[in-house]
């Protein structure tokens, strides 16, 4: 997959508004760890209005990318303060999101049984299985990916992840934002990416839970890890 990409030119930089068709096709296509979203769920657009329309539209100047030989291959989508971002999407995201998932499933767009099997999860136990910590000692938040062809060279994947986090860190200490959270999801046979932030930045893992959303769509036992990083 390495030859959509020689690497001659790459640079990380703030999101431009052009980037956002990019961003959210990348969104799209790694939902699950780097595999596509319509393997658990047909409706591609609800999983880049929930995880990128957000920060593109409020909060720009905490959006990154990765560039290499002028295409968009990565993100970094950071969130100063969660809690603005909980009140936004309660009252302006995810009302025209219900109201869209309705329609398609009372006019039968939704034809697929790993749709529903993912709204099912999504009602009866995302609030069990996605771990919480605590929004007054780490306000941020941070939503990242690469296009699944850069994943694949892992090497590559490191060094854009660790530059992107560096310029989203950077970012957030210069606004004064002391802590960041996010939540995971890992294999239990694969513990990369909670590591590569324990071992470049210092972070602790302070909660884990079993996550049964991944475990319906692959082979294995996946766990919610709850990630915080003192600034």
């Amino acid at each position: 997959m390495s030859e959509r990409f020689d690497f001659t030119h790459v640079q990380v930089r703030r999101a431009r508004p052009d980037d956002r068709p990019r961003i959210r096709q990348i969104c799209q296509q790694t939902a699950l760890r780097g595999l596509p979203t319509r393997l658990f769920f047909e409706d591609e657009e609800i999983v880049s209005r929930l995880f990128a329309d957000y920060y593109l539209d409020y909060e720009p100047e905490s959006c990154f990318v990765a560039e290499v030989d002028g295409q968009v291959v990565g993100y970094a989508l950071a969130c100063k303060d969660t809690r603005r971002y909980l009140r936004v999407m309660a009252w302006r995201v995810v009302p025209r999101l219900i109201g869209r998932i309705l329609w398609k499933i009372l006019t039968l767009q939704y034809r697929r049984r790993s749709t529903y099997r993912t709204l099912w999860w999504v009602l009866t136990r995302s609030w069990r299985e996605l771990p919480r910590e605590s929004l007054a000692a780490y306000p941020a938040h941070l939503h990242a990916n690469l296009d699944p062809a850069v994943s694949e060279m892992k090497l590559v994947a490191f060094k854009l992840g660790m530059r992107l986090a560096d310029a989203v860190i950077t970012h957030l200490r210069q606004a004064g934002v002391r802590g960041i959270q996010g939540a995971i999801a890992e294999p239990e046979d694969d513990e990369n990416l909670s590591l590569f932030y324990r071992r470049v930045y210092g972070a602790r893992v302070t909660a884990v839970r079993r996550f049964s959303l991944w475990e319906m769509f692959t082979d294995k036992r996946w766990y919610a890890k709850m990630v915080v990083i003192d600034l």
